[in-house]
């Protein structure tokens, strides 16, 4: 897998996570703050409830401003739900730790 640091556009992003055989999230994290850290602590919580079968990136910067663009989504935090290489959720601004929790059932991802 690319390092998700070094990429630079969506496309490219699902590529890389098409080898991933369980659901990852990925936060785009253009102006990190005070909500990506209740975002994260959220996303530790789910992961300690799906174990280490859930996965979780940040991707920081420009890369993640350019994505935000490619998606023309302007809140923030931004979250999407990756599954297999394809987009099967996007959560812009706080999102409730259930509503996660939901779209994991939707794909049939169950808690350990």
């Amino acid at each position: 897998m690319k390092k998700i640091q070094s990429i630079t556009n969506l496309s490219e992003l699902l590529q890389n996570l098409q080898i991933h055989a369980t659901p990852i999230f990925v936060s785009l994290c253009a102006r990190c703050g005070t909500d990506n850290q209740l975002l994260d602590n959220v996303l530790k919580h789910i992961q300690e409830s799906y174990g280490h079968k859930l996965g979780y990136q940040k991707l920081t910067g420009q890369a993640a401003q350019l994505i935000k663009d490619e998606l023309m989504i302007s809140k923030n935090p931004v979250l999407l739900l990756i599954n297999k290489g394809e987009i099967k959720a996007i959560f812009g601004g706080i999102v409730a730790q259930y509503r996660l929790q939901q779209a994991l059932e939707e794909l049939g991802f169950s808690q350990t």
